[in-house]
Protein backbone atom coordinates (compact mmCIF):
# COMPACT_ATOMS: atom_id res chain seq x y z
CA UNK A 1 0.00 0.00 0.00
CA UNK A 2 1.42 3.20 -0.84
CA UNK A 3 2.16 5.76 2.12
CA UNK A 4 0.10 8.05 0.52
CA UNK A 5 -3.26 6.18 0.86
CA UNK A 6 -2.10 4.65 4.49
CA UNK A 7 -1.46 8.82 5.33
CA UNK A 8 -5.28 9.53 3.95
CA UNK A 9 -7.02 6.44 5.69
CA UNK A 10 -5.05 7.31 9.08
CA UNK A 11 -6.19 11.15 8.87
CA UNK A 12 -10.04 10.20 7.50
CA UNK A 13 -9.70 7.71 10.93
CA UNK A 14 -8.52 10.47 13.39
CA UNK A 15 -11.68 12.83 11.93
CA UNK A 16 -13.87 10.54 12.82
CA UNK A 17 -12.95 9.87 16.49
CA UNK A 18 -12.23 13.37 16.66
CA UNK A 19 -14.39 15.06 19.66
CA UNK A 20 -17.34 17.55 18.87
CA UNK A 21 -16.46 20.40 17.10
CA UNK A 22 -15.96 23.55 19.94
CA UNK A 23 -19.01 25.64 19.72
CA UNK A 24 -18.28 29.25 17.52
CA UNK A 25 -18.07 31.87 19.85
CA UNK A 26 -20.43 34.57 18.07
CA UNK A 27 -20.26 38.36 19.98
CA UNK A 28 -23.48 39.74 21.15
CA UNK A 29 -24.60 43.32 19.21
CA UNK A 30 -24.07 46.35 21.09
CA UNK A 31 -27.08 47.25 23.51
CA UNK A 32 -29.04 49.78 22.23
CA UNK A 33 -31.20 51.45 25.23
CA UNK A 34 -33.53 53.14 22.71
CA UNK A 35 -34.53 49.77 21.74
CA UNK A 36 -36.40 49.23 25.34
CA UNK A 37 -37.98 52.69 24.83
CA UNK A 38 -39.43 51.63 21.51
CA UNK A 39 -40.82 48.86 23.28
CA UNK A 40 -43.28 51.04 24.45
CA UNK A 41 -43.55 54.39 23.65
CA UNK A 42 -44.10 55.53 19.78
CA UNK A 43 -41.08 58.38 19.97
CA UNK A 44 -38.30 58.54 18.09
CA UNK A 45 -34.41 58.74 19.13
CA UNK A 46 -34.26 62.59 18.20
CA UNK A 47 -36.67 64.54 20.22
CA UNK A 48 -38.64 66.57 17.65
CA UNK A 49 -38.09 69.95 17.03
CA UNK A 50 -40.85 72.33 19.54
CA UNK A 51 -39.23 75.73 18.76
CA UNK A 52 -41.32 78.91 18.55
CA UNK A 53 -41.70 82.23 18.20
CA UNK A 54 -44.54 84.49 19.81
CA UNK A 55 -46.08 86.45 16.95
CA UNK A 56 -44.67 90.10 16.56
CA UNK A 57 -47.81 91.92 18.94
CA UNK A 58 -46.77 89.83 22.11
CA UNK A 59 -43.11 89.42 22.12
CA UNK A 60 -43.10 92.48 24.11
CA UNK A 61 -44.83 91.41 26.51
CA UNK A 62 -43.05 87.90 27.15
CA UNK A 63 -39.87 86.75 26.09
CA UNK A 64 -39.45 83.94 24.09
CA UNK A 65 -38.73 80.76 25.57
CA UNK A 66 -36.47 78.39 24.50
CA UNK A 67 -37.54 75.18 23.63
CA UNK A 68 -35.56 72.11 25.37
CA UNK A 69 -36.98 69.58 23.18
CA UNK A 70 -35.56 66.51 24.98
CA UNK A 71 -37.04 67.85 28.38
CA UNK A 72 -40.72 68.45 26.86
CA UNK A 73 -40.81 65.00 25.49
CA UNK A 74 -40.14 63.50 28.65
CA UNK A 75 -42.85 65.68 30.44
CA UNK A 76 -45.07 64.52 27.63
CA UNK A 77 -44.77 60.70 28.25
CA UNK A 78 -45.43 61.72 32.24
CA UNK A 79 -48.11 63.52 31.39
CA UNK A 80 -49.61 60.77 29.78
CA UNK A 81 -48.83 57.97 32.24
CA UNK A 82 -51.34 56.14 33.96
CA UNK A 83 -48.91 54.28 36.28
CA UNK A 84 -48.19 57.39 37.90
CA UNK A 85 -51.73 57.23 40.04
CA UNK A 86 -52.77 54.96 42.63
CA UNK A 87 -54.75 52.56 40.81
CA UNK A 88 -52.51 53.04 37.93
CA UNK A 89 -55.54 53.83 35.07
CA UNK A 90 -55.71 57.78 35.36
CA UNK A 91 -52.99 59.97 34.33
CA UNK A 92 -52.43 64.21 33.82
CA UNK A 93 -54.37 63.66 30.17
CA UNK A 94 -57.22 61.24 31.48
CA UNK A 95 -59.17 64.62 32.40
CA UNK A 96 -57.13 66.90 29.65
CA UNK A 97 -57.73 65.40 26.39
CA UNK A 98 -55.64 66.94 23.26
CA UNK A 99 -58.78 66.76 20.93
CA UNK A 100 -61.05 68.90 23.41
CA UNK A 101 -57.75 71.26 24.04
CA UNK A 102 -56.96 69.68 26.56
CA UNK A 103 -60.10 69.91 28.90
CA UNK A 104 -62.43 67.60 29.62
CA UNK A 105 -65.82 66.62 28.00
CA UNK A 106 -67.47 66.48 31.09
CA UNK A 107 -68.65 68.95 33.73
CA UNK A 108 -66.87 66.98 36.80
CA UNK A 109 -63.62 64.46 35.62
CA UNK A 110 -63.00 61.19 36.88
CA UNK A 111 -59.85 60.38 39.05
CA UNK A 112 -58.95 57.19 40.84
CA UNK A 113 -61.10 54.56 41.59
CA UNK A 114 -63.88 56.06 39.93
CA UNK A 115 -64.40 59.09 41.85
CA UNK A 116 -65.66 62.41 41.24
CA UNK A 117 -63.67 65.89 40.84
CA UNK A 118 -65.02 68.74 42.44
CA UNK A 119 -64.77 71.07 39.32
CA UNK A 120 -64.38 71.23 36.03
CA UNK A 121 -60.81 70.58 34.48
CA UNK A 122 -59.62 73.25 32.74
CA UNK A 123 -58.08 73.71 29.36
CA UNK A 124 -54.26 73.89 28.92
CA UNK A 125 -54.18 75.01 25.45
CA UNK A 126 -55.17 78.83 26.52
CA UNK A 127 -51.74 79.28 26.96
CA UNK A 128 -50.52 78.79 29.91
CA UNK A 129 -47.12 80.24 30.23
CA UNK A 130 -49.29 83.66 29.11
CA UNK A 131 -51.62 84.26 31.87
CA UNK A 132 -50.67 88.20 32.45
CA UNK A 133 -47.36 89.19 34.21
CA UNK A 134 -46.00 85.44 34.08
CA UNK A 135 -43.57 83.80 31.93
CA UNK A 136 -41.61 80.44 32.89
CA UNK A 137 -38.02 80.75 34.61
CA UNK A 138 -35.47 78.39 34.08
CA UNK A 139 -37.13 76.27 37.25
CA UNK A 140 -40.13 76.48 35.34
CA UNK A 141 -41.29 78.93 38.11
CA UNK A 142 -44.66 81.45 36.86
CA UNK A 143 -45.65 84.02 38.23
CA UNK A 144 -49.34 83.91 37.42
CA UNK A 145 -52.01 82.20 39.75
CA UNK A 146 -53.66 78.85 38.50
CA UNK A 147 -56.47 76.52 39.53
CA UNK A 148 -59.73 77.87 39.50
CA UNK A 149 -58.62 78.98 43.06
CA UNK A 150 -55.66 80.66 41.91
CA UNK A 151 -54.38 78.40 45.12
CA UNK A 152 -51.16 77.93 43.07
CA UNK A 153 -48.44 80.06 41.41
CA UNK A 154 -46.48 77.48 39.33
CA UNK A 155 -47.05 74.96 37.03
CA UNK A 156 -45.23 72.38 39.13
CA UNK A 157 -47.15 73.15 42.41
CA UNK A 158 -50.25 72.66 40.10
CA UNK A 159 -48.71 68.90 39.19
CA UNK A 160 -48.04 68.40 42.37
CA UNK A 161 -51.61 69.45 43.19
CA UNK A 162 -52.98 66.99 40.68
CA UNK A 163 -50.85 64.09 41.74
CA UNK A 164 -51.62 64.41 45.03
CA UNK A 165 -55.00 65.39 45.30
CA UNK A 166 -57.28 62.14 46.71
CA UNK A 167 -60.07 62.60 43.68
CA UNK A 168 -57.91 63.17 41.08
CA UNK A 169 -54.65 60.85 41.02
CA UNK A 170 -54.26 60.56 44.85
CA UNK A 171 -50.40 59.21 45.14
CA UNK A 172 -47.01 60.52 46.98
CA UNK A 173 -44.54 62.75 45.42
CA UNK A 174 -42.25 60.05 46.31
CA UNK A 175 -44.44 57.11 45.39
CA UNK A 176 -44.11 59.14 41.27
CA UNK A 177 -40.59 59.05 41.95
CA UNK A 178 -39.94 55.13 42.68
CA UNK A 179 -42.89 54.65 40.07
CA UNK A 180 -40.70 56.23 37.46
CA UNK A 181 -37.65 55.01 38.02
CA UNK A 182 -39.22 51.28 38.24
CA UNK A 183 -39.97 51.77 34.58
CA UNK A 184 -37.37 50.20 31.35
CA UNK A 185 -38.01 53.81 29.45
CA UNK A 186 -37.24 55.89 31.65
CA UNK A 187 -33.25 56.32 32.25
CA UNK A 188 -32.92 56.84 28.10
CA UNK A 189 -35.34 59.67 28.79
CA UNK A 190 -33.77 60.82 31.36
CA UNK A 191 -30.64 60.67 30.58
CA UNK A 192 -31.08 62.46 26.76
CA UNK A 193 -33.03 65.25 29.00
CA UNK A 194 -30.25 65.80 31.99
CA UNK A 195 -27.29 63.72 31.34
CA UNK A 196 -27.82 61.15 33.63
CA UNK A 197 -30.75 58.77 34.59
CA UNK A 198 -31.66 59.99 38.20
CA UNK A 199 -35.13 60.40 38.60
CA UNK A 200 -35.64 62.91 41.57
CA UNK A 201 -39.26 65.18 42.18
CA UNK A 202 -37.80 68.34 41.09
CA UNK A 203 -36.78 66.99 38.01
CA UNK A 204 -40.53 65.35 37.07
CA UNK A 205 -42.44 68.63 37.92
CA UNK A 206 -40.11 70.47 35.50
CA UNK A 207 -40.68 68.46 32.74
CA UNK A 208 -43.93 68.30 32.85
CA UNK A 209 -43.67 72.64 33.23
CA UNK A 210 -42.06 71.90 30.17
CA UNK A 211 -44.20 70.25 28.49
CA UNK A 212 -47.58 72.24 29.44
CA UNK A 213 -45.35 75.19 28.85
CA UNK A 214 -44.80 74.36 25.12
CA UNK A 215 -48.45 73.78 24.08
CA UNK A 216 -48.88 77.38 22.18
CA UNK A 217 -52.17 78.50 20.54
CA UNK A 218 -50.71 81.01 18.30
CA UNK A 219 -52.24 79.74 14.79
CA UNK A 220 -55.78 80.55 14.82
CA UNK A 221 -57.75 82.98 12.15
CA UNK A 222 -57.83 85.40 14.59
CA UNK A 223 -53.38 85.17 14.69
CA UNK A 224 -53.03 84.99 11.06
CA UNK A 225 -55.79 88.29 10.22
CA UNK A 226 -53.50 90.15 12.72
CA UNK A 227 -50.19 88.44 11.62
CA UNK A 228 -51.24 90.05 7.79
CA UNK A 229 -52.41 93.29 9.42
CA UNK A 230 -49.33 94.47 10.78
CA UNK A 231 -47.39 93.21 7.97
CA UNK A 232 -49.93 95.66 5.89
CA UNK A 233 -48.20 98.50 7.88
CA UNK A 234 -51.22 97.82 10.64
CA UNK A 235 -51.14 98.53 14.56
CA UNK A 236 -52.05 96.20 17.37
CA UNK A 237 -54.98 98.08 18.33
CA UNK A 238 -57.69 95.43 18.61
CA UNK A 239 -60.24 97.93 16.73
CA UNK A 240 -58.59 97.75 13.83
CA UNK A 241 -60.94 96.02 11.00
CA UNK A 242 -59.18 92.76 10.13
CA UNK A 243 -59.55 91.84 6.22
CA UNK A 244 -58.71 88.46 7.29
CA UNK A 245 -62.73 88.32 9.31
CA UNK A 246 -65.43 88.36 7.69
CA UNK A 247 -68.01 91.32 8.49
CA UNK A 248 -69.98 89.39 11.31
CA UNK A 249 -66.37 88.11 12.91
CA UNK A 250 -65.27 91.99 12.91
CA UNK A 251 -68.56 92.95 14.32
CA UNK A 252 -68.17 90.18 17.30
CA UNK A 253 -64.39 91.20 17.86
CA UNK A 254 -65.88 94.71 18.68
CA UNK A 255 -68.34 93.22 20.93
CA UNK A 256 -65.59 91.48 22.46
CA UNK A 257 -63.41 94.84 22.86
CA UNK A 258 -66.18 96.28 24.49
CA UNK A 259 -67.57 94.17 26.64
CA UNK A 260 -65.21 91.13 27.33
CA UNK A 261 -61.28 91.70 26.61
CA UNK A 262 -60.85 93.66 30.20
CA UNK A 263 -61.23 90.34 32.22
CA UNK A 264 -60.38 87.49 29.35
CA UNK A 265 -58.06 89.39 27.68
CA UNK A 266 -54.39 87.60 26.03
CA UNK A 267 -55.20 88.29 22.76
CA UNK A 268 -52.60 90.63 22.42
CA UNK A 269 -51.45 92.19 25.71
CA UNK A 270 -51.22 92.00 29.59
CA UNK A 271 -53.89 90.59 31.23
CA UNK A 272 -55.16 92.99 33.82
CA UNK A 273 -57.78 90.52 35.67
CA UNK A 274 -56.64 86.85 36.34
CA UNK A 275 -59.55 86.39 38.71
CA UNK A 276 -63.09 87.62 39.43
CA UNK A 277 -66.52 86.90 40.94
CA UNK A 278 -68.78 86.43 37.77
CA UNK A 279 -71.97 86.63 39.42
CA UNK A 280 -73.03 82.78 38.50
CA UNK A 281 -75.13 82.67 41.53
CA UNK A 282 -75.96 83.98 45.11
CA UNK A 283 -75.03 82.88 47.48
CA UNK A 284 -72.03 80.72 46.04
CA UNK A 285 -72.46 76.66 46.48
CA UNK A 286 -68.66 76.48 45.89
CA UNK A 287 -67.14 79.44 47.64
CA UNK A 288 -64.11 79.61 45.49
CA UNK A 289 -60.79 81.05 46.72
CA UNK A 290 -63.02 82.43 49.39
CA UNK A 291 -61.84 78.48 50.63
CA UNK A 292 -58.06 78.97 50.19
CA UNK A 293 -57.92 82.47 51.78
CA UNK A 294 -60.49 82.07 54.28
CA UNK A 295 -61.64 86.28 53.07
CA UNK A 296 -65.29 86.94 52.69
CA UNK A 297 -64.99 89.15 49.52
CA UNK A 298 -63.22 85.89 47.97
CA UNK A 299 -66.23 84.07 48.15
CA UNK A 300 -67.24 83.40 44.79
CA UNK A 301 -64.02 84.69 42.86
CA UNK A 302 -62.59 82.27 39.95
CA UNK A 303 -60.24 82.29 37.83
CA UNK A 304 -60.68 84.33 34.68
CA UNK A 305 -59.61 81.22 31.60
CA UNK A 306 -58.28 83.07 28.57
CA UNK A 307 -60.43 82.10 25.92
CA UNK A 308 -58.10 80.69 23.12
CA UNK A 309 -59.78 77.36 21.93
CA UNK A 310 -62.74 77.70 24.12
CA UNK A 311 -64.87 75.80 20.73
CA UNK A 312 -63.31 72.59 21.71
CA UNK A 313 -63.29 73.20 25.77
CA UNK A 314 -67.11 72.72 26.63
CA UNK A 315 -68.56 72.55 28.87
CA UNK A 316 -67.49 76.17 30.27
CA UNK A 317 -67.47 77.71 34.02
CA UNK A 318 -65.47 76.08 37.64
CA UNK A 319 -68.64 73.40 37.63
CA UNK A 320 -68.77 72.79 33.62
CA UNK A 321 -72.53 74.42 34.23
CA UNK A 322 -73.02 75.31 30.53
CA UNK A 323 -72.82 72.90 27.40
CA UNK A 324 -72.58 75.92 24.62
CA UNK A 325 -71.51 78.91 23.73
CA UNK A 326 -74.44 80.13 23.48
CA UNK A 327 -75.11 79.48 27.43
CA UNK A 328 -71.71 81.84 28.24
CA UNK A 329 -72.65 84.61 25.83
CA UNK A 330 -76.43 84.72 27.22
CA UNK A 331 -75.12 84.65 31.11
CA UNK A 332 -73.26 87.68 30.67
CA UNK A 333 -75.94 89.19 28.22
CA UNK A 334 -78.91 88.94 30.67
CA UNK A 335 -77.71 86.06 33.07
CA UNK A 336 -75.41 87.90 35.54
CA UNK A 337 -76.48 87.82 39.46
CA UNK A 338 -75.57 90.64 41.86
CA UNK A 339 -74.28 89.74 44.84
CA UNK A 340 -71.87 90.63 47.54
CA UNK A 341 -68.65 90.85 45.58
CA UNK A 342 -69.83 90.74 41.94
CA UNK A 343 -66.81 92.34 40.02
CA UNK A 344 -67.00 95.96 38.66
CA UNK A 345 -66.57 94.86 35.64
CA UNK A 346 -70.20 93.04 35.83
CA UNK A 347 -72.15 96.16 37.23
CA UNK A 348 -73.58 98.99 35.71
CA UNK A 349 -74.63 102.56 37.21
CA UNK A 350 -77.91 103.90 37.57
CA UNK A 351 -77.28 107.74 37.14
CA UNK A 352 -80.57 108.80 38.11
CA UNK A 353 -81.00 107.01 41.29
CA UNK A 354 -76.89 106.32 41.72
CA UNK A 355 -76.96 102.32 42.87
CA UNK A 356 -75.48 99.60 40.87
CA UNK A 357 -77.12 96.22 39.20
CA UNK A 358 -75.87 93.94 37.53
CA UNK A 359 -75.03 94.60 33.87
CA UNK A 360 -76.92 93.47 31.06
CA UNK A 361 -75.11 93.44 28.03
CA UNK A 362 -78.77 93.50 26.23
CA UNK A 363 -77.24 92.22 22.43
CA UNK A 364 -79.52 91.60 19.92
CA UNK A 365 -79.53 87.79 18.49
CA UNK A 366 -77.92 89.16 15.51
CA UNK A 367 -75.21 90.48 17.99
CA UNK A 368 -74.58 87.18 19.90
CA UNK A 369 -74.38 85.29 16.89
CA UNK A 370 -71.20 87.81 15.52
CA UNK A 371 -69.71 87.68 19.28
CA UNK A 372 -69.80 84.01 18.83
CA UNK A 373 -68.26 83.88 15.38
CA UNK A 374 -65.54 85.72 16.88
CA UNK A 375 -65.15 83.64 19.89
CA UNK A 376 -64.36 80.69 17.21
CA UNK A 377 -61.40 83.06 15.22
CA UNK A 378 -59.24 81.81 18.41
CA UNK A 379 -59.21 77.84 17.98
CA UNK A 380 -55.66 76.55 16.82
CA UNK A 381 -56.49 73.52 16.09
CA UNK A 382 -53.54 72.36 15.14
CA UNK A 383 -53.12 71.80 18.83
CA UNK A 384 -55.41 69.41 18.75
CA UNK A 385 -54.04 66.81 16.27
CA UNK A 386 -50.07 67.54 16.55
CA UNK A 387 -48.71 64.26 17.15
CA UNK A 388 -45.98 65.79 19.06
CA UNK A 389 -48.10 66.62 22.07
CA UNK A 390 -50.39 63.43 21.52
CA UNK A 391 -50.21 60.39 23.69
CA UNK A 392 -46.98 58.11 22.92
CA UNK A 393 -47.82 54.82 24.90
CA UNK A 394 -48.42 51.86 22.54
Amino acid sequence: MKKTTIFAVLMLFIWACRKEDAPIVVADPPFDPFSVVSAHLNISKKAPDLSFSLPIWLKEYQPTIPANNNLIELGRVIFYDKKLSADGKIACASCHHQEHAFADIVPLSTGVNGKKTKRNSMTLTSNISFGGVMGMLDTGTTLYPLFWDSRVLSIQAQSKAAFTNPLEMDITLSKVVSTVAEQPYYPWLFERAFGDSVVTESRILLSIAHFLNNLHTYNSKFDRAMQVHIANGGTTDLDATLTGLTTEENQGKALYVAHCNNCHSGLNNVRGIFEANNGLESPYIDKGKNLITGYFFDVGVFRVPMLRNIAYSAPYMHDGRFTTLEQVIEHYNSGVIKGYGLHGELLQLDEATQTYSAKRLNLTEAEKAALKAFLLTLSDESVLTDQRYADPFK
